[in-house]
Order: structure tokens, then sequence, then C-alpha cells
């Protein structure tokens, strides 16, 4: 990817020596067009890179590495995950970060036109590091990471009120309604 983002910053610097030459040979027309388009290049790198990042799954601990000289990137350790797993996250990615499962085998065949087994899909997505379930929505999958410390259940303190357990018999009403 680092290699991609350097030939565009390499063409749109180019593009600008090339509209300075023109705008002092009377050319200022195809000068200002070509600095018009250099420009225009010089998004192409961010925009790159935010597609990389959402199209890849990266340890988080690092986040985007995308933007690392190649010498740098040999010299990690990052053990990248398979096709597959990278595929799953663009997958929910795309779907904004949260997919159900069938959305995930669509979107598996649209995107990249792989047909997996909703059995091994569920298990592979168990194993990922990338991937959580959504607390309280069965087989919804996101790539955001919960929370640890929100838990809906709070403790019982002094002086709150506790529901009665539903199953416990009670002396008074001791008789069985069924």
């Amino acid at each position: 990817m680092a290699e991609y983002v350097e030939n565009v910053k390499r063409v749109a610097s180019e593009l600008r020596e090339w509209a300075a030459k023109n705008r002092d040979a009377d050319r200022s027309a195809a000068g200002e067009r070509m600095e018009t388009l250099a420009d225009l290049l010089d998004g192409v790198p961010d925009e790159l890179m935010r597609l990389s990042a959402l199209t890849s799954a990266l340890p988080p601990e690092l986040g985007n590495i995308h933007d690392l000289p190649q010498e740098l990137l040999d010299e990690l350790t990052v053990s990248k995950a398979d096709e597959l797993e990278d595929q799953i996250v663009t997958v929910i990615n795309a779907y904004g970060g949260e997919a159900s499962l069938d959305q995930i085998l669509v979107g598996l065949f649209r995107k990249f036109k792989v047909v997996q087994k909703r059995r091994f899909m569920q298990n592979k997505l168990y194993r990922m590091t990338m991937v959580w379930s959504v607390d309280g929505r069965k087989g919804v999958y996101t790539t955001k990471e919960p929370d640890p410390f929100a838990n809906d259940m709070h403790e019982a303190t002094e002086g709150d009120e506790v529901e009665s357990d539903p199953f416990s018999i009670d002396s008074e009403d001791s008789e069985i309604p069924f």
C-alpha cells in the first residue's frame, strides 16, 4: 500500500513541476489544468489509506500501519489475518461496522464471489479476534471492540429494592396455580 501512496504523491509532484514550466511558457491554461489535477491527486493518498484501513484486519494495538514505509513494515512482526478474515472485516465494515450472519454471507458473495457454509462462518466468526458478537442480538457481529466496563447488570446495593424470585414458594402462597 505504501508504494501506491508514494507513486500518487510522485505523480502529483511531477504534474506541479510540469504545470510551473508550462505556465512560464505562455501556456497558462494547460498549466492551470495540470495544477488543478495535481491538487485533486493530493487527496488520493489519504483516501487510499482510509479505504485500506476499512478493508484490512489489522492488529488494534498498532492502529493503521498502511502509511508506514516498506522498510519499517518489513521489520514488524505483525501476524497477518488470513484472506477470509480480511474479507469478513471488509464486509462488516461495509455494512457500517455491524452485520448479521446473513448479511456477511451475502456480502462475501457480492464483493468477493466467496460462498461459505453457515456453520463454518459461525465458527470462524467466533474464533476471530477482530470481530465481536453484539450483546443482546443473536447472530449479529461488529468490528468495534465492546467496552468491557459497560455492563447492563448492576449489583444491588444497600437500600435498593430487590425483586423477589418468581420461582420461590412463599409460605403463605404454597398452592401451585396449575
